[in-house]
Formats: structure tokens, sequence, C-alpha cells
């Protein structure tokens, strides 16, 4: 069952022993030259350190990483920095030589996974101060109450996130005139109806809710979600998870456009986010846990046998209204510079993935 929405809208230094006349002068001046160099010394190390920090990021166990392109994960939430992606195979290089039919000025959209398998499936890209047991939260029942017919709503904060037209290979107007959208099959609402209606043929109940939640304008997008999703509670007691469903915008410290494309799929398919919010922020999200260890989880499934369909789990201060509902999850799904298409497949394998976690459990 679908149900569509009503409108709401962070040396001291040992004194010196006193010495009467030359001999104390004299040990001042190789002080002070030892120091001098000393500084020098600790000035090279700073200067260097500098630059490795700028080109890092933090993992969950505090080790650095590779630094990281401009995102705008979580869709207008605040911007935050991920690690470079390693270049889609199809993609090009990093530096990509200008291409032919590209007009001057024009911005080339670059393909990149954004997967980074290579840092292991425990990896987890942390904002906040908890340290989470990535290993366990893998293997931890999400002990649901599902009841006889377990219940989804899927709603949308930003529901006019829009996709670029099939085939687009670079941008030559802004961004933001081309990535968002009213019209309903050119925005998340279509994606999301991929998504649903995957979970419905697993035996999912859905309730898809398409409030313009950004309608007038982003800001207050969120209080405005927390409404509807307490209105749906209340009249379904029996939902047991909560999607929230974006799309994120990923850009290149050159500024150029990401189009996230999973690697070994027959068709262009767009990569997946989960975002988890937690109480770093004051709000109480007391279940943060559980909806890190299905996020993780999803993950797990969306990756099985080698695959790059999802991206590493963010684990960030806000709550993202994800404490409203028993279990709840922040997907994105594709970038701004991925086509629909791209988007509604990758909704799709993200709609059956979630059922089989869901049912068993």
């Amino acid at each position: 069952m679908r149900v569509d929405g009503k409108e709401q809208k962070m040396n001291r230094l040992p004194s010196t022993k006193q010495l009467p006349g030359r001999e104390r002068i004299e040990l001042i001046e190789q002080h002070g030259a030892y120091r001098a160099f000393a500084v020098f010394l600790v000035a090279c190390a700073l200067l260097i350190a500098a630059f490795a920090i700028s080109a890092v990021w933090k993992q969950a166990d505090g080790n650095p990483l590779p630094d990281g392109t401009e995102t705008g994960t979580f869709s207008n939430a605040g911007a935050d920095t991920l690690p470079e992606g390693e270049p889609n195979t199809e993609g090009g290089s990093e530096e990509a030589e200008p291409e032919e039919g590209i007009p001057d000025g024009a911005e080339k959209i670059r393909d990149m996974d954004l997967a980074y398998r290579s840092l292991g499936e425990e990896y987890l890209h942390n904002e906040t101060g908890y340290r989470p047991n990535v290993a366990d939260l893998l293997e931890k029942p999400l002990s649901l109450d599902l009841g006889a017919a377990p219940t989804v709503l899927v709603l949308h904060t930003h529901t006019t996130e829009a996709y670029l037209p099939s085939g687009t290979v670079y941008i030559d107007e802004p961004m933001g005139d081309l990535s968002y959208s009213e019209d309903p099959e050119k925005n998340v609402i279509s994606v999301g109806r991929s998504f649903c209606e995957a979970l419905e043929k697993k035996g999912i109940t859905v309730l898809h809710c398409t409030v313009m939640h950004d309608d007038p304008t982003l800001r207050g997008s969120y209080e405005r979600a927390a409404e509807t999703i307490r209105a749906y509670l209340e009249d379904h007691p029996e939902i047991c998870c909560v999607v929230d469903l974006h799309r994120d915008s990923v850009r290149d410290r050159e500024g150029a456009y990401i189009r996230s494309l999973a690697e070994g799929r027959e068709e262009p398919t767009a990569q997946l986010l989960c975002v988890v919010g937690t109480d770093g922020n004051g709000t109480p999200c007391e279940q943060w846990e559980k909806n890190l260890a299905l996020a993780l989880q999803l993950r797990h499934a969306l990756n099985a046998n080698g695959g790059s369909l999802c991206r590493p789990v963010s684990l960030r201060n806000a709550s993202f209204n994800q404490e409203l509902a028993p279990m709840s999850i922040l997907l994105e799904v594709g970038c701004d510079a991925n086509a629909i298409e791209e988007a509604r497949r990758a909704a799709k394998l993200a709609g059956e993935s979630l059922a089989d976690l869901l049912l068993a459990n």
C-alpha cells in the first residue's frame, strides 16, 4: 500500500641554571643557537604536518586517510569532506584532458566510484565523538517487532532534489537551475517510487509521502518533515522504519561535478550513501546505534560479492529526525550529476536489500 501525503508543508622550558659572568653569557648564546635550530626543525615539521593534515580526513579509529572531494552530503544539511574517490575505470584519469565537443567555460562531469572498497567493510566516515564497534554492529540483530506486515515510511525532506537528463556530459549553466525540480517525474519522488515498488514486491507495506517539505524554501525542511513523520506514526503505529530519501551533491577539489557510478554493472547505476544521525548536537536519539547497524548491514548487502553500489556509511552529529521512529536512515541516491535512470536502478536494488534485511530480522 502506498499513501501519498497531503499538503503540510573544538614548554614550558626548564629554568636556565644561574651562572656568573661570561660562562652564563656563553651558555645563553649556545642555548639561543640550539633553540633557534630547534625552532627551525619544529617549524619544518609543522609545515610538513600541515600539508599532510590538509590532505587527510579521519576514519572511525582516528587514522588518517586520503583527502577529499567537496560534497554537499545530506542535501544542503551542510557540506562535509569525503575522500577523493578512485576514478571509475571508464571515467578517465584525475587530470582529464579537455574533450572535443565541450564548449569553453563548460564544466565536464567526472565519473567516479566512491565506494572505497580498499578501506574495508568496517570503514566508517565518522564525524562524531563516538567510536562504535562496526564489526559487532554488522552482526547485531535488528530485533524488530514487525508484526504480520512490516511497514516502512518513505519520505523526502528535500523533495525537489532532481537529476540531470540522461546523456549529459558537461554543465554550462548554474547547477542549481538544473538539479531542483517540482516535477515528480524528475525529482526524488520518482526515485522513491522505484524504491517503494521494490519493497512492496518483497512483501513490505510502504507508505510513500510525497509532501514538498522544501516548499517554499529549503530552510525549515527538516522541521516540516518532522511534523509529517509524527503524523504518520500517530496514524500508523505499525511503522517500523522511516527512510528519508535524498539526492547527494559531490564536487572534486577543482569544483568539477561528480557522477557517482557503481562498477561492474551492466547498466550505469548510481551509488548509494547511508547517513546516520546521533545525539551529538544535543537532540536525544537513543536508537542511533540500531540505525547504524541497519545502515552498515544494508551497505554490506549491497556490496556483496565485490560490488560497489554503496559508499561508506556516514555517522553525523545531527539527528536528521532519526530520533522519531523505532528505526530510521537517511538514504542518498546518486548525485546531482547522475541521470534519474541511474538513480532509479540504485533505488530498486536498495529497496530489495532493505526488504531482505527487515524480513530476516
